[in-house]
């Protein structure tokens, strides 16, 4: 049914496109759209999207840049890619119709401001724009918080208009990139947890407006406050989202700990191996990030502090006592550093991963 909905849909944009009288514009101003677009089913749709389009003589459909393209039929390449900083995104381009098809049909809220810039400013954005029209010439290295589809739109505009959506808007006053991540993620309680142990502390620093622009709602704010751009709907999702999970990630973290405390007191030497093999593997992720990645966001992490993948040693008789007396000691100044504000992550619920199960090893060891 969804099939035959977007064909119906796809069209329907055609016979409205055929049926605009190009003379329309033709002897007009040239005028550009920013859309920006809400969340959809799709998890990681749930940050948004964005896109530019100009209407003039050349295209009178209206020609639409979208600058989230890749070749997402290689997730793994692709995924490397960004990891490394080299991961490959450029511009790709379609008629006002067709995108507006392709978003009905994703069912996904579609907001346009036109921007009421000066003719000058005008024709220097469209002709900027024009440039993309080769994609060869629009590639660039995707970077989340910092150069995607949205901040593409945003410099653009700040540099026609000599700078009007970063004067003044560098201060940090804004939240911070983690609490924009638990927001995206706020379905899924998993990842909520995880990006605890995998984002570092970068994401924990307060932004500015400028920054903040990497989401498309804050690109939608911005420029109706500073250009007087005001956002009306051309289509509104008809479904309900999925409603935010009200389980926060200290719960699973405790619950976690709470297993692994059973496993370590109950199942003897199979419980401990298994409770230090589940640390090893955890502590591989922040670890690999830390040797792979070149985004600081995820090298510079403090639950590197917290998460060893040297526990195996707990498991060899003669480093065990040692080795974890040298782990809680770690710990307890870690502890203090997040008391004291050296340490700024949410470490909480990983540290007690790890604490008490070991606490529970040493008492253990120290009675035999």
């Amino acid at each position: 049914m969804r099939l035959r909905q977007f064909l119906r849909l796809t069209w329907l944009a055609f016979v409205l496109g055929l049926l605009i009288p190009q003379a329309a514009v033709a002897h007009n101003q040239p005028s550009v759209d920013v859309y920006t677009m809400g969340p959809g089913d799709d998890l990681f749709s749930r940050f948004g999207h964005a896109a530019i389009c100009v209407t003039d003589e050349a295209s009178p459909l209206g020609r639409c840049y979208n600058y989230g393209t890749a070749d997402f039929s290689t997730p793994g390449p692709l995924t490397w890619g960004v990891l490394r900083g080299h991961g490959r995104f450029w511009v790709s381009v379609l008629s006002q119709p067709r995108m507006m098809a392709i978003y009905r049909f994703e069912d996904r809220t579609v907001y346009r401001q036109r921007l009421p810039l000066p003719p000058a400013q005008l024709e220097q954005l469209v002709a900027a724009l024009h440039l993309a029209d080769h994609p060869e010439q629009t590639l660039y290295n995707y970077r989340h918080f910092d150069d995607n589809c949205t901040t593409r739109i945003r410099d653009l505009i700040d540099q026609v208009t000599a700078g009007a959506l970063r004067r003044d808007n560098l201060s940090p006053s804004h939240p911070s990139l983690r609490s924009r991540v638990e927001t995206g993620f706020a379905t899924s309680p998993a990842l909520r947890t995880l990006q605890q142990a995998v984002l570092g502390r970068r994401v924990d620093a307060a932004t500015s407006g400028w920054d903040s622009m990497f989401l498309p709602e804050v690109l939608r704010s911005e420029l109706q406050q500073r250009l007087h751009a005001e956002p009306e709907i051309l289509y509104a999702r008809s479904q309900p989202l999925e409603p935010p999970s009200s389980l926060r990630p200290i719960y699973l973290w405790l619950l976690a700990t709470l297993l692994l405390l059973l496993l370590t007191g109950l199942a003897g030497r199979l419980g401990a191996v298994l409770t230090v093999g589940l640390w090893s593997l955890l502590a591989l992720v922040p670890w690999s990030l830390l040797l792979v990645a070149r985004l600081p966001e995820l090298r510079i992490n403090e639950a590197l502090l917290v998460l060893w993948p040297t526990d195996l040693l707990l498991l060899h008789p003669t480093a065990r006592k040692p080795y974890g007396r040298l782990r809680l000691g770690i710990l307890a100044l870690v502890g203090i550093g997040k008391l004291v504000g050296l340490l700024v992550q949410p470490l909480w619920g990983v540290m007690a991963l790890v604490a008490l199960p070991l606490l529970l090893m040493q008492a253990t060891q120290e009675r035999r």
